[in-house]
């Protein structure tokens, strides 16, 4: 009898401390975060003090007394009334040509091509005969004249190293007649269809290229290695964490990149989340096209589903698709790179294999061709979700707004590009046409939500720059005052999903970020100022202190 009940006694105790052990870690969190102000754009709770992680998860949010309460967490941090919100996304973006331009000459704002000429001489002075000189950010739109430079410059700086810049949008390239003389490029040289070749009144070649054009002189630059490649990506991956960027939609991938990725989310080198589109048509579009998209690999880090095509150039450097002429180039109505039968044969091939595609269009002319172009897939194929993008939608007709929402078309945009844009912009489109230029509040009003991103490295990687640019229309210096064509501005609620819950949607990721609620990633971005009611001019100011990627804190404020 005694031994039964000793038998007893111990299986009481045992499961008692079974339920015990179990109710602990149930109860137990990696990280509470109590005394902040947290936007969780999670409509049945808008705002909350605190919020528990767990294994990279969310799994609570709530006020911070009852937090504290319910769960034994080994980590505590009182953020003393900073500010919460989903983690930063930056919807389109290139990673690897942001770290070639930290890794070589930065020429962004440079008001001057004397003063490009100079940093290259002062280059030059460094390196031996014959090594490249590349850099990236020269915008004629900020110098006096405007007009686009000439290779003089570039001889008399660096007349024994070749040397190649790229454009603030990544659609020309400045080079030296050592490039050329390389490149094998005279006055005989055609135009490739989808390029042009600036040429001076003899019809020799400048060194500007535009689009298309650009490859002659590129199919001769040395390619990088992929300790190159790594290096420049771990470089862009470590400004963006500084930024509040959780994650970046990588535009324009090739098998190189692609490979470099796999090996630092194997190394768990990868500090930022990355959703992949592959260049098309190209051979590494031809190796996914049939082994098909990469998903979550690396813990969730790495996302290859995508595809990336480019219908027209850009505005800056006169290659967008327009309608019309341009208003400051008669007989100018940009570049069509490629042609519809390539553009409908590349997406038929990819939602067979269930990519998204993404649709470069900038001009009112390429927009209106891709949009057929989708509406006619769409017309042919099984109803799915393909959510189909248009990458900047930056010059739109009056009559497609409201198709985008019609196909469930997104507009793939970036809100920095109409305050760096609106100095010149006018020029280019004249006083009607512009009105259907950065139109983000009547594509919004039309029933569409619009992901945002920066485009960097053709403009500034600084999300809570696109923030402000989207709710003002202004530009760092507060101008124009008022604001440009401000009917288009977004709302602070519009412009937070914008960067969040919209650009997450854009990835098909809305069951896993894009809101702070139990069952999502633990991707938070952290600030000093609260954005949503400030001045906005002190919104420019506002400091990152902390970046959560799956729950791990990757950046940290030193203070």
């Amino acid at each position: 009898m005694k031994y039964k009940i000793a038998l007893l006694f111990l299986f009481a105790v045992a499961l008692f401390i079974v339920i015990y052990l179990i109710f602990i870690m149930e109860n137990k969190a990696d990280l509470l975060l109590i005394n902040g102000k947290i936007y969780t754009l999670d409509n049945s709770q808008p705002i909350a003090e605190a919020l528990a992680i767990k294994e990279g998860y969310i799994i609570a949010v709530g006020n911070s007394s009852e937090l504290k309460d319910r769960y034994n967490a080994e980590k505590i941090i009182d953020l003393k009334g900073s500010v919460v919100i989903p983690g930063l996304i930056d919807a389109h973006a290139h990673m690897f040509g942001f770290g070639q331009m930290l890794n070589s000459l930065m020429l962004a704002g440079i008001t001057s091509a004397n003063e490009i000429a100079e940093k290259v001489k002062e280059k030059s002075k460094t390196i031996p005969a014959g090594e490249w000189i590349y850099g990236r950010g020269w915008d004629q739109t900020l110098w006096s004249d405007k007009k686009f430079p000439t290779k003089n410059l570039l001889d008399k700086a660096a007349p024994s190293n070749p040397v190649i810049l790229g454009r603030i949008d990544g659609h020309a390239i400045w080079v030296n007649s050592k490039t050329l003389e390389m490149a094998g490029i005279t006055s005989a040289t055609i135009d490739p269809p989808g390029g042009k070749i600036i040429r001076d009144n003899s019809g020799n070649p400048t060194g500007v290229f535009i689009d298309k054009a650009t490859e002659l002189v590129e199919k001769i630059v040395p390619p990088p290695a992929d300790a190159e490649v790594e290096h420049c990506i771990l470089l862009a991956a470590d400004e963006c964490i500084k930024a509040g960027l959780t994650e970046v939609h990588d535009m324009g991938l090739n098998s190189q990149t692609i490979r470099v990725y796999k090996k630092l989310a194997d190394e768990q080198k990868l500090s930022i989340r990355i959703y992949g589109a592959v260049d098309a048509p190209s051979q590494t579009w031809n190796e996914f096209s049939e082994r098909g998209p990469l998903l979550n690999y690396g813990n969730g880090m790495l996302t290859i589903r995508a595809v990336k095509m480019y219908a027209d150039g850009a505005l800056g450097s006169r290659g967008a698709a327009l309608v019309e002429n341009y208003s400051d180039d008669p007989g100018n109505r940009g570049l069509t790179l490629l042609d519809d039968s390539t553009m409908e044969a590349v997406t038929r091939q990819a939602i067979k294999k269930n990519f998204q595609v993404c649709t470069h269009a900038i001009g009112d002319r390429a927009n209106h061709v891709v949009l057929n172009m989708y509406e006619k897939i769409l017309g042919t194929e099984n109803k799915k979700d393909y959510r189909f993008r248009i990458e900047h939608a930056q010059v739109l007709l009056p009559e497609d707004i409201s198709r985008f929402k019609k196909l469930n078309v997104l507009p793939s945009m970036q809100p920095i590009h109409s305050t760096s844009d609106m100095d010149w912009a006018e020029a280019r489109l004249g006083t009607d046409r512009v009105k259907g230029a950065y139109a983000w509040k009547s594509l919004i009003n039309s029933g569409s939500i619009i992901p945002a991103g920066s485009d960097f490295p053709n403009d500034i990687m600084q999300p809570l720059w696109g923030f402000y640019a989207a709710v003002t229309r202004m530009d760092q210096d507060g101008k124009p005052e008022g604001g440009w064509h401000t009917e288009e501005c977004m709302s602070r609620e519009e412009a937070l999903k914008s960067y969040t819950t919209w650009a997450a949607y854009a990835a098909f990721k809305e069951k896993e970020k894009g809101t702070i609620e139990a069952g999502k990633y633990a991707d938070l971005t952290i600030l000093s100022q609260d954005i949503m009611t400030i001045p906005a001019n002190k919104i420019l100011n506002t400091e990152i202190i902390m970046t959560l990627i799956g729950g791990k804190i990757v950046y940290e404020l030193s203070f």
